[in-house]
């Protein structure tokens, strides 16, 4: 009988175990393995003709061309809880429209946290955004919590394909910042950046925090966040490509820019 509760307790023991290391936290981070692999997958799409434009069918059509499918609500909520954050209404599995929020603004998520849900809707003829999801294709945007990581267009040393829509969403610990590094840019020019460019966003989204847009062959200079999270917007239109670039983040503590600046001053 002693027998049968010490191998039942080192049983429920190694099960706790395991179960806190898979659902634990590191470096302050919620990690979990199916997250992880569900939340590499999932991307948010807008139509080229600008925010708000898919109809259901389109937007089956748009995940589909990238070898994806409508994202489920639960591989959306799986990326939404490492940090996935775009305030941007859009289509997901089942003819459902919502949008994931992680940190709550008057302008975005009505002060919530978590998946704003719109239901599923009737009109399939409404236009959104879209949430894809495909594991398979990561070279083009994601959810990156990494505290360093270099981060390409997509079929980066070659060209960039047209019609690329990308977003990275990086986040870090609490309390760090985000250095931007650019390695290599080469990004097809024109006056204003209209018809390729690459945006950063000092926010969990772009609708907030805009930095700058980029095109052309200088390197951005570097840039720090002012907190914890940044994204990045890669967009080319439907003619002219370039070489792509390569760009290096690194998670930063207070101390670290303190002791730069005053390097910088000595």
């Amino acid at each position: 009988m002693r027998e049968m509760l010490l191998l039942t307790a080192v049983f429920v023991l190694t099960f706790v175990l395991t179960e806190t290391e898979a659902w634990g936290y590191k470096n302050g981070i919620l990690h979990n393995s199916i997250w992880l692999e569900q939340a590499a997958g999932v991307y948010h799409r807008e139509s080229r003709k600008g925010k708000y434009q898919l109809t259901y069918k389109e937007a089956i059509a748009v995940c589909r061309f990238e070898g994806g499918a409508l994202a489920t609500y639960d591989q959306l909520e799986a990326a939404r809880r490492i940090g996935f954050h775009v305030c941007a209404a859009g289509w997901f599995d089942k003819g459902r429209v919502g949008y994931p929020i992680v940190k709550a603004g008057s302008n975005c998520g009505f002060g919530k946290v978590g998946i704003i849900d719109y239901g599923y809707r009737l009109n399939k003829s409404e236009r959104w955004d879209v949430y894809c999801y495909n594991p398979e294709a990561k070279e083009c945007g994601g959810v990156h919590t990494d505290p360093v990581k270099v981060l390409v267009s997509p079929g980066y040393p070659e060209e960039y394909q047209d019609e690329q829509i990308c977003y990275w969403h990086i986040r870090v610990l609490f309390g760090q910042r985000i250095r931007l590094h650019f390695l290599d840019f080469d990004i097809e020019e024109d006056t204003a950046c209209i018809s390729d460019y690459l945006e950063i966003y000092d926010s969990y989204d772009d609708v907030s925090g805009f930095v700058g847009r980029y095109c052309g062959d200088e390197l951005p200079d570097d840039f720090i966040s002012t907190g914890n999270v940044m994204t990045l917007k890669f967009l080319s239109d439907s003619s002219v490509t370039a070489g792509g670039f390569q760009l290096q983040y690194i998670a930063v503590n207070a101390s670290q820019l303190y002791d730069h600046h005053a390097d910088a001053y000595s």
